[in-house]
């Protein structure tokens, strides 16, 4: 029982100080404030989770959430902040205003219950069918039982699956060809010299789908971006570092500070962790930081002596 008690007290004491080298909070009134994807804003919860407030950097209120039941701070994007509302989805703008009505429904699976928004325009759904919005909410692409899936958009494309087949949309949501794949198929298809060949021409000239089983990190024009199998870029060169995917996710950097992503490309464990309080090119038990092992990453050596490690929701937590 005693080692129980000291291992849980340790656990205890780790987790405030990694907590307060994960991001800068502002001094206020409200008791409970996190960081968000912004390093502009933070938000303020009561003690059950329920919003209360984005506040600044100086820990005034600037708008006022008490209306919504939910609202996903990690995916602020575009100057937009998804919230929920009687279980429909809209977004705020920075000024409060509902730009986008609350009247969407709420996304399944793992990417959570609303999309960001993505080269100004955001994957919605109503009625249960799939469509796609810009930040003025005018359709972009039209609601369908037909799409079982679409991407955010990406370099001003999107890929859309419909019925197990995989087309590609532009901004106005028409059908074009994606220029990554493009230039991959032409590279890794190779001429039919054999005369004895039981492939036919118009099956060996049929472009193939993209597919993935992980990402690979990869430099270009001093910028890291994700390439796939094919060596298509799937997310795009942005970053000023990245570590691999593990686990589904990859630590990136953007200036200072470090957050991660995941394969499709989303900010899911926000930019909080900043190289001036997180000595985070060391290595703990032989394996450098931002990689995820059995569900926890280790971030770094705090300055103070102490080990940092987070969950896969970027909760931090004891490293041992």
């Amino acid at each position: 029982m005693s080692v129980a008690i000291g291992v849980l007290s340790s656990a205890v004491l780790l987790i405030p100080s990694a907590q307060a080298a994960s991001c800068k909070l502002p001094k206020s009134y409200y008791k409970n404030v996190s960081c968000t994807a912004s390093s502009r804003y933070f938000l303020a919860e009561k003690d059950f989770g329920a919003p209360v407030a984005l506040i600044d950097s100086k820990g005034k209120r600037v708008v006022d959430l008490s209306r919504y039941q939910k609202v996903d701070a990690n995916k602020i994007s575009g100057g937009l902040l998804p919230v929920l509302r009687n279980s429909h989805v809209g977004y705020l703008n920075m000024q409060g205003r509902e730009v986008v009505p609350v009247m969407y429904d709420m996304i399944q699976g793992s990417q959570g219950w609303a999309r960001p928004v993505s080269d100004g325009r955001i994957v919605v759904k109503k009625d249960g069918n799939y469509g796609v919005i810009d930040t003025s909410n005018s359709t972009v692409v039209s609601f369908s039982a037909a799409i079982d899936e679409i991407d955010d958009y990406r370099n001003g494309v999107t890929r859309v699956r419909k019925n197990s087949t995989t087309s590609w949309l532009d901004k106005n949501g028409n059908t074009t060809n994606n220029s990554n794949a493009r230039r991959s198929s032409q590279t890794t298809k190779q001429p039919n010299t054999s005369s004895n060949t039981n492939v036919s021409s118009s099956q060996s000239e049929r472009p193939k789908p993209t597919r993935f089983t992980t990402l690979q990190p990869r430099q270009q024009d001093g910028k890291w971006g994700f390439v796939d199998d094919s060596g298509v870029t799937m997310i795009t060169y942005s970053f000023d570092e990245a570590r691999a995917f593990s686990e589904q996710l990859a630590g990136v950097r953007i200036g200072d500070e470090w957050g991660f992503v995941n394969l499709g490309g989303e900010l899911v464990i926000p930019f909080r962790f900043t190289s001036d309080e997180v000595l985070a090119n060391d290595s703990y038990k032989g394996k450098p930081s931002f990689l995820f092992t059995d569900g926890k990453a280790w971030i770094g050596n705090l300055k103070n002596g102490n080990k940092m490690c987070i969950d896969k929701e970027g909760t931090a937590i004891s490293c041992e």
